[in-house]
């Protein structure tokens, strides 16, 4: 059985928002982030709010490390590539129906109604089958696939900040 994701996010939603428009160039890297997590921290905090140390056991840094940014692009890539595949495996189901359709109204030789409706089947059936098995399923398992190695490379990397020997996973 496959383990679950962590049940509080490793990136908190700040963070998140923060990182995808450093990502995409619409902001800089600059700024006040916990020396922990690097949750965007205002000046006058003296705890984060996300993972909740302090900033005396863990200072504030003005930049997001390229290891973080790293993970998360990672991340997103890992969600869109699960979303994104079984789209695609919905759309083949979606032609191999037109296809063995379309063939065996060919073998029977049927009226010609029976394409135009071979052809709504493929028209209509690849696109909600990509929607659904890609868009629902695909989702939830990206998520979930995502997760479980973001944390995993989170704890890599905190053990690497602290000096420790990795914890391994199988």
């Amino acid at each position: 059985m496959s383990e679950q994701p962590p049940e509080v996010p490793i990136f908190s939603p700040r963070l998140t928002e923060v990182l995808a428009t450093v990502v995409k160039g619409e902001a800089p890297n600059i700024g006040r982030f916990c020396g922990y997590c690097y949750t965007p921290m205002d000046p006058e905090r003296m705890h984060c709010s996300h993972c909740l140390k302090a900033t005396a056991d863990y200072p504030p840094v003005e930049k997001v490390p390229p290891d973080i940014l790293e993970m998360f692009m990672k991340l997103r890539r890992r969600e869109s590539l699960v979303v994104n595949s079984l789209a695609q495996f919905g759309i083949f189901i979606g032609v191999m129906s037109f296809v063995v359709l379309f063939y065996f109204h060919f073998l029977n030789d049927v009226a010609v109604w029976w394409y135009a409706f071979d052809v709504a089947v493929l028209f209509v059936l690849s696109p909600v089958l990509a929607g659904l098995i890609g868009g629902y399923v695909g989702d939830e398992y990206g998520y979930r696939f995502a997760r479980r190695r973001l944390a995993a490379e989170w704890q890599a990397f905190e053990a690497a900040r602290e000096g420790a020997a990795p914890a391994t996973t199988s």
